[in-house]
This record gives structure tokens, sequence and C-alpha cells, in this order.
């Protein structure tokens, strides 16, 4: 791939048709697309200011290896507050495309099938499915505050 230089990307959804509109519309105020290069702390604090800011309900976007932030960011936030959660899992297929670099080459087109992850985020269960196969129930608090681990070590260091 010396002699060729990437210039596009084509993403295909292989999502229902619901979904796939959503990927063309332009990001909306209570949706945060996580990428792997971004610092959880700022994703977070951006959640929390939305939640602050009135909204009920947020949306967690990542593809590839940015998933794995996303589930670190929503389980940081169900342990600030208790939040409702759904998570849905699908596909991307990207074609990237490739001009020569040398005359007397064709473009090469290059397919690859991505991972994609939405995390829904709510403070109230209206408007969520909790018969759905992705859906996660608020964290119980069980009297624990932040950085208490009272209830834990009672639990640990008790006789048998």
């Amino acid at each position: 791939m010396d002699k060729y230089r990437l210039v596009g990307e084509r993403r295909s959804d292989n999502l229902a048709t619901q979904q796939a509109t959503e990927s063309d519309e332009p990001i909306d105020m209570w949706e945060v697309r996580i990428t792997q290069q971004g610092k959880p702390r700022n994703y977070i604090s951006y959640a929390m200011n939305l939640f602050a800011q009135g909204k009920e309900k947020i949306v967690l976007k990542a593809m590839g290896r940015a998933i794995n932030k996303a589930v670190t960011i929503a389980e940081i936030l169900k342990r600030k507050m208790p939040l409702h959660q759904i998570n849905h899992l699908t596909s991307s297929e990207i074609v990237d495309v490739f001009e020569p670099l040398e005359e007397g080459l064709d473009t090469v087109e290059s397919k690859r099938h991505v991972s994609c992850m939405t995390i829904t985020l709510s403070t109230t269960n209206e408007g969520i499915d909790m018969h759905d196969i992705g859906y996660q129930p608020p964290i119980p608090t069980m009297g624990e505050s932040r950085g208490d681990f009272s209830v834990r070590h009672s639990a640990v260091t008790a006789p048998l």
C-alpha cells in the first residue's frame, strides 16, 4: 500500500432504518460521541452538566476501540447518580478508498466492519423499555456515600 494514499471513507450502517437515519443527523445536544483520543473526565463532566441543566436522558455513542471507554464512562456516571441504562450493539461497514500515487494503477476500496455501541442513560424510567434485553436498572445505593467502604468492610470482616 506504499503506492496508494487514503482519499476518503464511506460508512454504510448495518442497522435498523431508525438507527441508520439517526447516524446521518447532526449531533443532538443530549448526545455524547466518545472517541479514543478524548479524556474520560471531560466526557463525564459534560454528561454531568447535561443532567444538571435538566436533561432527563443522554446517549453515549462509541465505535471500535472507544467502546470500552464508553462503558467505563457509563459506569462512573451510574455510580454518581441513579441512572437507568439501555445498551445497543450494532456494526457498521466502513469502506476506505485509496487512490494510486503512480499512473497505471487502479483505485482500491477496502471494506471493514466496526462495532458500534449506543448507551442510553436516563434519570427517569419514562420512555425507557424496562423489558429491553440491554436494560440495566439503577445501582442501589444501600446507604453508602461516596468513598464510604464501611458497608463492604463489615461484610468482609464479619465472623463466620
